[in-house]
């Protein structure tokens, strides 16, 4: 969806003259990156970030690809290009078992998260908890909602600019490593926060 937005301003911003419009391929942050531009005369497939076409006409085809070098679309479209909203990121944090203590390694990385969502803010932050195999579904599905329930509580105590926040809880699907019933796994025992 990023891809297409920013296609999309590519679209709206590049190049346009009375007679000629480019469209410029930018990078969506995925492997695979791609579009094909077509007119009622013929199509052209971007598939090469900072790749465009011109159009002319939609009674033309698009011309032949070529690339714009990094520094001529900094050049040409940086002050709309900061715009564009960052990727979105996601931060996993553990627990100790059956509780909502993190793991000290997880403290430094909710600190890691707070400051992302302070450099995007305005964003929005869903956060997901999970839990290891050990106890009942009933009871880990609470545990797993209540250890996200509790990094909620803690983001919401530095009153950053959050447009939105949500805590689920899926106790033992999903699992991060697979396990059998009754298996304590720390990697199992989490809460990923996802920020947009």
């Amino acid at each position: 969806m990023l891809g297409l937005m920013l296609l999309f301003l590519g679209m709206l911003l590049l190049g346009c003259s009375s007679s000629e419009t480019d469209v410029l391929l930018l990078d969506n942050g995925k492997v695979e990156n791609a579009v094909i531009v077509s007119t009622n005369k013929g199509e052209q497939r971007l598939d090469r970030v900072g790749s465009f076409v011109s159009l002319r006409d939609k009674n033309e085809p698009p011309s032949p690809p070529k690339v714009m070098p990094a520094d001529e679309i900094a050049k040409r479209f940086g002050k709309i290009l900061v715009m564009v909203p960052p990727k979105p990121v996601s931060y996993m944090l553990y627990f100790q078992p059956n509780s909502t203590e993190l793991t000290p390694s997880s403290k430094k990385t909710l600190e890691e998260a707070l400051k992302s969502i302070k450099m995007r803010q305005p964003c929005t932050v869903d956060i997901i908890g999970h839990t290891d195999t050990v106890g009942s579904s009933e009871v880990n599905v609470e545990i797993s909602l209540k250890r996200a329930r509790y990094i909620k509580s803690l983001i919401q105590q530095h009153r950053l600019k959050v447009v939105a926040i949500s805590a689920k809880g899926y106790g033992e699907e999903d699992l991060q490593v697979p396990t059998r019933d009754n298996t304590q796994e720390e990697k199992n025992r989490n809460v990923e926060i996802f920020i947009k």
